[in-house]
């Protein structure tokens, strides 16, 4: 049951890869009905990656929700931290700087306290961007 569930998560991954963000999400989705076993996280945050390629920001704003939750209950911090960073993303199309600095604040701290090197430098990146143009 597990493979099954992580070979549909791959072919949304390679989905969304190829701009197909309706079969992306088809895929992700069965991911979550099949259930493999921890995948549910995953196959969270991809579904609100597809659905922000898509345009539709609610939908991965709820997601991304779903996935924080599920990602503090299991303890997952890199989860969370991605999961924040995508809040923020999301967010940042809708035009909500405040959510925007709120979540990549949840982000840069959350990387900092896992060592994420990668993950500091994307939330430091987004907040001075966000500052910068928030000038003019």
């Amino acid at each position: 049951m597990g493979g099954e569930g992580r070979a549909n998560g791959n072919l949304g991954i390679a989905y969304r890869s190829q701009r197909d963000y309706r079969k992306s999400i088809e895929y992700h989705e069965k991911r979550l009905e099949i259930g493999d076993g921890g995948g549910e996280g995953k196959a969270c945050g991809n579904l609100g990656n597809s659905y922000q390629g898509l345009g539709d920001y609610q939908k991965a704003i709820d997601c991304c929700e779903k996935l924080v939750k599920i990602a503090l209950e299991i303890g997952d911090r890199h989860g969370d931290g991605g999961a924040y960073g995508n809040l923020g993303d999301a967010y940042e199309s809708l035009g909500d700087h405040q959510k925007v600095i709120e979540y990549h604040n949840k982000l840069l701290k959350i990387a900092t306290e896992i060592g994420h090197r990668a993950g500091e430098g994307i939330a430091y990146r987004d907040i001075g961007t966000l500052i910068l143009f928030s000038w003019f």
